[in-house]
């Protein structure tokens, strides 16, 4: 795809230096940050001890830094928990003041990008970077609108935190058991109950993509009902938008562990939706 540049306006960063920042942060989080090479950027999340989804984040592998883009509200409930835990080990916490940017179809970051990594997550390549002057990477850069950035993880099928889920939910409901979390790695904060309701049992609810039929997008809210339309929903919509790559209007839905395997039937409204795989 072409080179395009998002804002990422309402997020911020945790950057984690002090040599024991790997192990220390490992013990933390979901994703295995052992793994998470310098230029290279992972989805992971930060859950409490009973196993619900404090932040997501993307982590970003520094020569001498891991640096947490998360949402901008959560930087400071996540210091305070990162804190909290941060007792004898050498590793420091700080927030800079960063602009954050999406660069779609980018390969490389422009010149003035402080932190900078590589990411595949919304099925192109791309470079996830922070700049201490945004003006000075956004020179004579094609912007993009941030509708579509909204409609490419839709599309993609990648929940978004305070959108279409929250602190009340589980990895395993927003559908990120696959994409954030690690269940090679030792422990972590909240560990035991995810690891319990992946592997003996499972969540009562799910977010999943849908394709929908139509020509536009549909409200958030919208109800979710079985193919035949009859009964009370079965979930409702988190977030809708025409998709960029497929012309076709998406969504992702919070539904009923029932049916949420990919290729069941659904209705949204008066239209009929199918249930996507993550990718």
């Amino acid at each position: 795809m072409d080179s395009t540049l998002f804002a990422l306006t309402g997020h911020a960063a945790i950057v984690v230096t002090g040599k024991d920042r790997t192990s220390w942060l490992n013990g933390m989080v979901t994703c295995d940050v052992t793994k998470v090479l310098p230029g290279q950027a992972v989805l992971g999340l930060l859950v409490e001890k009973k196993g619900r989804i404090q932040t997501d984040f993307w982590i970003l592998g520094a020569p001498d830094a891991l640096v947490l883009v998360l949402p901008r509200e959560r930087v400071g409930p996540v210091l305070e928990v990162l804190d909290h835990h941060l007792i004898m080990e050498d590793a420091e916490l700080t927030t800079p003041e960063l602009a954050w940017f999406y660069g779609a179809g980018m390969e490389t970051a422009p010149e003035g990008a402080r932190f900078a990594a590589a990411t595949d997550l919304l099925g192109h390549p791309a470079m996830l970077f922070g700049a201490p002057d945004a003006s000075v990477v956004t020179a004579g850069a094609l912007l993009g609108d941030p509708a579509r950035f909204e409609a490419m993880r839709i599309e993609r099928g990648l929940p978004r935190f305070g959108v279409d889920f929250d602190t009340t939910h589980y990895p395993q409901e927003a559908g990120l058991e696959k994409l954030a979390v690690s269940f090679d790695k030792g422990c972590y904060l909240g560990q035991e109950v995810v690891y319990m309701l992946e592997n003996r049992g499972h969540p009562k609810r799910k977010l999943v993509p849908l394709d929908l039929e139509g020509t536009e997008a549909v409200e958030a809210g919208a109800p979710v009902t079985p193919e035949d339309g009859q009964g009370e929903p079965i979930g409702e919509v988190r977030s809708s938008a025409l998709g960029p790559v497929r012309g076709a209007p998406v969504a992702i839905a919070m539904v009923k562990w029932s049916h949420a395997k990919p290729g069941t039937k659904l209705r949204v409204g008066e239209r009929a939706a199918i249930v996507r795989a993550f990718p």
